[in-house]
């Protein structure tokens, strides 16, 4: 991801605060153009959606590229799964509108053979989910429970304690 290396190496040799922030605004309309034109590649849609992830983290606000995040969740590519459920973890919150379509590639990903997409879901799950993707997902979580495999029945339980606890904190909250 040459372009993303020489982006990151334009911000950081950027000297003054106003060059920063004309180089992302010239980055984002690019990356808005390019969703907007469509058919990426799947390598390209990572690639944008990893430079989005970079401009979220300097602290600018990324009001778009959510759903290619989110698509990026689909892939049958490792690493382009990888790049979509961090998106995910970042750029969603419990009440996200798009948490809905994110449900199915979860579960569809808890039910895989493939123990790193299971821990990709089980990761998403503990960090992004609230009360109704916990329920909603539940079952395909306690599947991995009493898994063979040892290592994920852990991770099950370990995210698993994080949502009830997360969950129990909230309703403490409520007045």
């Amino acid at each position: 991801m040459r372009g993303l290396v020489q982006f990151i190496a334009d911000l950081r040799n950027a000297r003054a605060r106003e060059l920063e922030e004309k180089r992302i605004n010239k980055e984002l309309a690019n990356i808005r153009q390019k969703f907007k034109d469509g058919n990426l590649s799947g390598y390209h849609k990572k690639k944008y959606v990893c430079k989005l992830l970079y401009i979220y983290i300097l602290g600018w606000n990324v009001d778009f590229g959510h759903l290619e995040a989110v698509n990026l969740i689909s892939a049958t590519k490792y690493s382009e799964k990888q790049i979509g459920y961090l998106a995910v973890t970042l750029f969603l919150h419990e009440q996200h509108e798009l948490l809905h379509l994110v449900v199915n590639s979860i579960r569809k990903d808890l039910a895989s053979h493939n123990e790193l997409h299971n821990c990709l879901a089980l990761h998403a799950i503990a960090n992004v989910g609230g009360r109704e993707m916990g329920e909603a997902l539940s079952g395909d979580v306690h599947s991995l429970l009493i898994s063979p495999c040892v290592f994920l029945a852990l991770k099950a339980w370990h995210k698993l304690t994080l949502v009830a606890r997360r969950n129990r904190l909230s309703r403490k909250r409520l007045p």
